[in-house]
């Protein structure tokens, strides 16, 4: 299976399909997803892989996967009303695609799955809303295979945002937090905020990002082995991008996974010796 150029243009085909993206927070996300299929794809080298990913959230990176290259992937998340969104926009793509894809609700702090089970583990955007971010090492190692990959991105703690925030009172914060939400991304949020409280929602973030000698330290405590790390994205507020000519806007969303000191996310991989 090739990763190359054919292989890049297949995922970007299924992407474009599944986010539909008509502004910069789509675009934003679009690329997120791609950078990490892109990156599982070229380091199991065509091999065939079982993949599973951590809060799939709208479900775009799990169906790509199994669209666009074949992979067997389980998709999980924790909120059921996610998991039944996923499984219905599964449903909609081709035969193929369905049948690869087990859709699954799950703690991602305790991993309903065998030992050695998967071949790569995703996490996009998970690690800031658990509880105890080393025990989501701990069974993402547990349910790797030797030589299985970790990817994850999350947001970066040394950000100049990240830090701004910890000088705001955390009402303050939690305030920001929900006026931030992306109906178009998660519009179930803004309704369970509403109705459960945000400081019980799984969404809610338990910090603000994390730096890459944490994310290490974390590998070297759970046996896992950081292969690298950097930060990405441009720090300029959605709604700001939002505003800007859209060819403009899309353009600084594809280059925004790009390498950027004191870039507002990290990109991480992970392997198991």
């Amino acid at each position: 299976m090739a990763t190359g150029r054919h292989a890049r243009e297949r995922i970007d085909r299924v992407l474009i399909d599944i986010v539909r993206p008509a502004d910069y927070v789509r675009w934003e996300y679009l690329s997120r997803q791609r950078l990490l299929a892109t990156n599982i794809l070229h380091a199991r080298g065509g091999a065939p892989t079982t993949i599973l990913d951590i809060g799939c959230g709208q479900g775009a990176l799990s169906l790509t996967l199994s669209e666009s290259a074949g992979l067997d992937v389980v998709a999980m998340d924790l909120l059921p009303e996610r998991v039944s969104a996923v499984r219905a926009r599964g449903s909609s793509r081709s035969p193929g695609t369905a049948d690869r894809v087990r859709i699954v609700l799950a703690n991602a702090e305790s991993l309903p799955f065998h030992d050695e089970a998967f071949d790569a583990v995703v996490a996009t955007e998970v690690l800031e809303h658990v509880d105890d971010p080393a025990q989501l090492f701990l069974e993402v190692r547990r349910v790797l295979r030797p030589t299985g990959r970790f990817f994850m991105t999350t947001p970066n703690a040394e950000a100049l945002t990240y830090r701004v925030l910890r000088f705001l009172p955390k009402a303050a914060v939690d305030k920001l937090a929900a006026s931030l939400v992306h109906e178009c991304l998660h519009p179930e949020l803004l309704h369970d905020h509403a109705a459960a409280g945000r400081a019980h929602h799984p969404d809610r973030h338990r910090r603000e990002g994390f730096t890459i000698a944490e994310l290490e330290g974390l590998g070297d405590l759970t046996g896992m082995r950081m292969q690298r790390a950097y930060t990405y994205r441009i720090p300029i507020p959605d709604r700001v991008m939002g505003l800007t000519p859209r060819r403009f806007s899309r353009r600084i969303a594809s280059l925004g996974t790009r390498r950027l000191p004191l870039g507002l996310q990290l990109y991480a991989e992970f392997m198991r010796p």
